[in-house]
């Protein structure tokens, strides 16, 4: 049976994962330390925080995908479906968190003052672009990761190398 990785590649796959840890972790501290101390009870704390976690999705997501990469190519089907579920959890979590921020941008609409209302719009505009994209991203992630795991599969692309074969004679 042929790799379709490359010869003495799997060397790379510890790094890979690590450095798709690093892609998800340091961002998410950064964020984790800018927003302290919580104070979820200010709505203009909320606001700035969704606003704010909307420019540090980007790099963990594509940690995300690196990492979902790496369990492809090495064939790790149990980390794959690992992913996946953080995905479907991700993406549970931020549709949340963008109802809330809806909700949060209706009740500060009617107190930003009028000459500061188009950069609040933007800004709010702006943020729940990002985070619907983020939740199609690890929505879409997560299903095709579910699809990509299952254990039927993994199973018949190890049965079905020899599967295709066709016989020629009598």
């Amino acid at each position: 049976m042929t790799s379709r990785r490359f010869d003495g590649a799997e060397g790379l796959v510890a790094p890979l994962y690590f450095v798709a840890l690093l892609l998800v972790a340091t961002p998410s501290l950064d964020f984790i330390t800018s927003v302290l101390p919580l104070r979820p009870g200010n709505i203009e704390w909320r606001f700035a925080t969704v606003g704010l976690l909307s420019g540090f999705v980007l790099t963990p997501l594509l940690g995300i995908i690196l990492a979902i990469l790496t369990a492809a190519w090495a064939e790790h089907m149990k980390f794959q479906r690992i992913v996946a579920i953080v995905n479907a959890a991700l993406t549970v979590v931020f549709a949340v968190v963008i109802v809330l921020f809806l909700l949060d941008i209706v009740q500060l609409r009617g107190v930003v003052q009028a000459e500061a209302k188009p950069a609040f719009e933007g800004a709010a505009f702006k943020a729940v672009l990002k985070h619907v994209s983020f939740v199609i991203a690890t929505g879409w992630l997560a299903l095709r990761g579910f699809q990509a795991s299952r254990w039927s599969v993994q199973e018949s692309r190890r049965a079905g190398a020899g599967a295709g074969a066709v016989i020629i004679g009598s």
